[in-house]
């Protein structure tokens, strides 16, 4: 028996309304698959932009190399004062 005969056969035993709920969950599930087809292909047609291509021919893409957690230390990563002479 087939996927498809074994979801029919037990169907044919539920109550209207379990039925009716079952056929709710396929479409949700088919919906939730063509979904994700469409975000999947999405990401992999999306180009990077003209401001991030210009960062990554300037080499600010990737620059800064660190494990720690930037969003509370990145004042101190990004001091480049010292380059210019200024101490802080």
């Amino acid at each position: 028996m087939s996927l498809a005969d074994t979801i029919y056969q037990k169907s044919l035993d539920l109550p209207i309304d379990k039925a009716t709920e079952v056929i709710d969950f396929i479409d949700f599930i088919k919906m939730r698959t063509d979904s994700k087809t469409t975000i999947q292909t999405d990401a992999q047609n999306i180009k990077p932009s003209n401001l991030y291509q210009a960062f990554e021919q300037a080499g600010l893409i990737g620059c800064l190399k660190t494990d720690e957690q930037l969003s509370t230390t990145y004042k101190q990563k990004l001091n480049f004062s010292h380059k210019h002479g200024k101490n802080t």
